[in-house]
């Protein structure tokens, strides 16, 4: 099987381990069989067979959410962030899975290929039972914003597929545009990084505080009931 990796390299040797052929970066080619990635790209949108997957746990590109209805499976962290992710981008909660190691997600990814889901192995933790409903919803909204705080395309680098005169291309388009992005477009995008930040930590101190303020009202008001329901003198 020939599995192509962009931002999943890491995974590489156990893929080779069992036989596979595997191939990394961009641009994506369009005839591998498995398709495992955790940066964005354009190819996406033009694959038309192999199975792909998008790696949307810890370190993703934040841009690659949206590119969930293009791929058949999705990688995520917890329950939240797949509840979060059926809510923002509207893809179907049961494609998206909760993998708790390489080993089981390579038998997500052959049960997938034999159309036979759901995986063997699921982590399946259960949403705070303290929170209220609302609340579970409101920190469900808070970790998808504190993914999306970082709008930079870290990763990203220019490159050109043409052979021989592409570094060539790629170095050139780097000095066009590197004297506007460096001093201008790139501070102020940071700017913008950290006061997403900001602002993400603010909510969810002040969910925070909400949360316990409640939670103290609701022991108040148990204690109250308590001595209401006393023994009666007759």
């Amino acid at each position: 099987m020939r599995v192509h990796l962009w931002g999943t390299e890491s995974l590489a040797p156990l893929f080779r381990e069992r036989g596979d052929r595997v191939s990394f970066g961009e641009p994506l080619p369009l005839d591998a069989d498995l398709y495992l990635l955790s940066r964005d790209s354009e190819n996406l949108r033009r694959l038309e067979q192999g199975l792909v997957i998008l790696d949307l746990r810890a370190d993703a590109d934040p841009a690659l959410a949206d590119r969930l209805p293009y791929a058949d499976l999705g990688l995520v962290d917890d329950r939240a962030a797949r509840a979060a992710l059926a809510e923002t981008v509207g893809c179907e909660p049961d494609r998206l899975f909760i993998v708790d190691d390489d080993r089981d997600l390579l038998a997500l990814i052959d049960r997938a290929l034999a159309d036979d889901l759901p995986p063997a192995v699921v982590v399946t933790e259960e949403p705070p039972q303290e929170a209220a409903p609302d609340e579970a919803a409101l920190a469900v909204r808070l970790a998808v914003l504190a993914r999306q705080a970082d709008v930079m395309l870290r990763g990203y680098r220019v490159r050109s597929k043409l052979p021989l005169i592409g570094p060539l291309i790629a170095w050139f388009r780097r000095n066009l545009t590197s004297h506007l992005r460096e001093p201008y477009l790139d501070p102020i995008l940071e700017r913008q990084v950290a006061l997403n930040r900001e602002l993400v930590a603010i909510l969810q101190e002040m969910l925070q505080r909400q949360t316990a303020l409640e939670t103290r009202l609701k022991r108040l008001e148990e204690r109250q009931n308590d001595g209401n329901e006393g023994p009666s003198c007759h």
